[in-house]
């Protein structure tokens, strides 16, 4: 969310995720004698079509990537040892605990021409920082106070002691003020800028066709001291919603990487030109209770729902193993995970006892469990649709939920629309199956906090005094060991409200064609070495991909 070594400690956890990662792929087969060559396509296939690709309305977890690791730059990134490094800042110096002054590098420019400057870092803090822009992230800067800009290359931030105020500003790339300033906060999403963007990182905008594809085009004047102009000469992202039809045109060479099932992967084990990569992620899987409505307001029901589901055998039906439960929404990469919390039991007859409590339970004896009012107790499930794993655990929860009374109706829908159903105000739904990606700064007050009801990310409606006591102390607690317990404290009753199910912690699965060369993975990103990944130049299957996208991209 990098010079600090605050990030030493949590390093280590990481460093072992990174390892274990690696044990999981093999070696990239060497095209020639191994030397990098610069030309070529390389095809990613995605399920989706890309959000807005704007780091201060995007909320979708590719389009973030693509925004930070190849269309624009952010003030500092995240290195192996996830301590900071520059990125468009060259330095800075932190004012003790309550300040930071930026150094801008002199040598970026936005795709247009224009130089990047401290105009650019003002104004895309005062665009988070303003309600009216909804910035996804905007707890990033809960315990910043103020910006001032300096001189053109300099710029200075003011904040409240905490434990990592800067842990944000490596997933907040730089946007350009000339383009944007004329938007309204409150229009930045609909910005047409957000289907047609003019970054400053080491790729640009080629080419969009809705639900089809988006065309990335080497950036040739990217400076050289940030990694110059990439190998390759253009990236795909490919929209095919099929997963069968993905893991069908991997195996025949007209995608090049795929995000991939772990059945898939195991069925392809021996597959000529293609290995696997295994990326430890900050991601898990949650059902997503909505608290607006009866009787999911209740905590003692949301227990109930999340003990009646077999979380175990998700992990191991649906991700092949790959995948531990979860505890809460602070993942086991992070300082302050609570390794000493336990997930709550797979245990059915405990599910109905509370029910029961609830005056919930089966009254005529038709299988299906009556509410208080009456009513039988039906819940439909909102899913993404065109997801094969969320499809089948709609299927196992239906199934283990019937075993406590509680009848579901799986319903798939598109994914935007149900980003935007859920998100809304009104809150129409009963529940929702959604994967959520945490930040190295946990942000848990735009997603649990009162002071969020009403908002995108609320979708639980939840209100506990007790959370948000906890959540403020944390945001202004500077010391870790302080702030420690009480996150532990905070992990301990959300495990036990369950205003989310919390399911499990899951890691990346891709399929990459042994043509494409220099792609490392890990808990940063998948994108991480984009800038670097080469294909062979005597690929027959390359020639196909490449001269299919060459007729269709614009010069």
């Amino acid at each position: 969310m990098k010079m600090s070594r605050w990030w030493r400690r949590p390093a280590l956890a990481v460093a072992a995720l990174m390892a274990a990662a690696c044990a999981d792929r093999p070696a990239e087969m060497p095209s020639g004698d191994g030397t990098p060559v610069r030309g070529g396509t390389v095809v990613i296939g995605g399920i989706n079509d890309l959000d807005n690709l704007n780091s201060l309305v995007s909320a979708e977890k590719f389009s973030q990537e693509i925004i930070r690791e190849m269309l624009f730059l952010p003030l500092i990134r995240y290195d192996a040892s996830l301590d900071y490094e520059p990125a468009l800042a060259r330095s800075w110096e932190l004012l003790g605990d309550t300040g930071v002054i930026f150094h801008l590098r002199n040598d970026v420019r936005w795709h247009d021409g224009t130089p990047t400057t401290a105009a650019d870092v003002m104004f895309t803090y005062e665009r988070a920082v303003d309600p009216e822009t909804a910035f996804p992230s905007a707890d990033y800067f809960a315990s910043w106070k103020s910006a001032k800009q300096i001189d053109s290359l300099t710029v200075q931030f003011t904040f409240e002691p905490h434990a990592e105020p800067l842990a944000g500003l490596p997933f907040m790339p730089i946007m350009p003020r000339h383009l944007l300033d004329s938007i309204a906060p409150s229009r930045m999403r609909q910005a047409s800028f957000n289907k047609k963007p003019v970054g400053n990182g080491p790729f640009k905008f080629g080419e969009y066709r809705a639900n089809d594809r988006w065309v990335f085009l080497a950036n040739d004047d990217y400076p050289a001291e940030l990694g110059g102009r990439p190998y390759l000469d253009r990236v795909v992202w490919r929209v095919i919603p099929d997963a069968t039809v993905q893991l069908t045109e991997i195996q025949t060479g007209t995608l090049d990487i795929t995000p991939a099932k772990t059945d898939q992967v195991k069925s392809l084990a021996n597959a000529p030109n293609l290995r696997t990569i295994v990326r430890p992620s900050r991601q898990y899987a949650v059902v997503g209770w909505n608290g607006k409505r009866a009787p999911f307001d209740q905590a003692v029901v949301r227990r109930a729902l999340s003990m009646a589901m077999d979380r175990q055998a998700f992990i191991q039906t649906l991700r092949g193993g790959y995948g531990t439960l979860a505890v809460g929404p602070i993942g086991p990469f992070h300082w302050a995970y609570d390794s000493t919390l336990t997930a709550l039991p797979f245990n059915p007859d405990s599910a109905r006892a509370l029910l029961r409590s609830a005056n919930i339970q089966d009254r005529n004896g038709d299988g299906v469990a009556e509410l208080p009012d009456g009513r039988p107790f039906e819940i439909e499930l909102l899913l993404p649709a065109n997801s094969i794993i969320n499809r089948d655990m709609a299927a196992m929860i239906t199934a283990n939920l019937s075993q406590v009374g509680v009848r579901v109706t799986p319903k798939a829908v598109e994914a935007t629309t149900m980003f935007a159903t859920i998100s809304d105000p009104k809150r129409d739904f009963d529940a929702v199956i959604v994967a959520w990606e945490s930040d190295f700064r946990i942000n848990l007050r735009d997603i649990f906090h009162s002071d969020a009801l009403g908002g995108p990310f609320q979708l639980a409606s939840y209100s506990n005094p007790k959370v948000d006591s906890l959540i403020d102390f944390t945001a202004r607690t500077k010391d870790r060991e302080k702030a420690k317990p009480a996150y532990q404290e905070l992990q301990r009753v959300l495990r036990d409200e369950q205003p989310w199910s919390f399911l499990y912690y899951f890691p990346d699965v891709y399929l990459v064609r042994d043509r494409v060369h220099g792609v490392e993975m890990d808990i940063r990103s998948s994108l991480l070495t984009v800038g670097k990944w080469w294909v062979s130049p005597d690929a027959g299957t390359a020639a196909r991909s490449d001269s299919a996208d060459r007729s269709r991209a614009p010069d």
